[in-house]
């Protein structure tokens, strides 16, 4: 399935959630907010949100520094 994963086209299998989708990517997800279809995901509710053909992700990371 095609996702836009912050403004880039990109292909993956079917049966993917956010949690995954995070995962595969390889960002700390103690550091990231995620959007879905312009909807911010708690994240006690990524493995629950799965991800369908043309859905829209935005992942910020937040990132220290001084």
């Amino acid at each position: 399935m095609k996702l836009l994963i912050n403004g880039e086209q990109r292909e993956f299998s079917e049966g993917l959630s956010l949690e995954d989708l995070i995962q595969k990517l390889g960002v700390r997800k103690e550091t990231v907010v995620a959007e879905v279809n312009r909807k911010i995901v708690q994240n006690s509710q990524r493995g629950n949100c799965k991800l369908v053909e043309g859905d829209q992700v935005e992942l910020i990371q937040f990132v220290g520094g001084g």
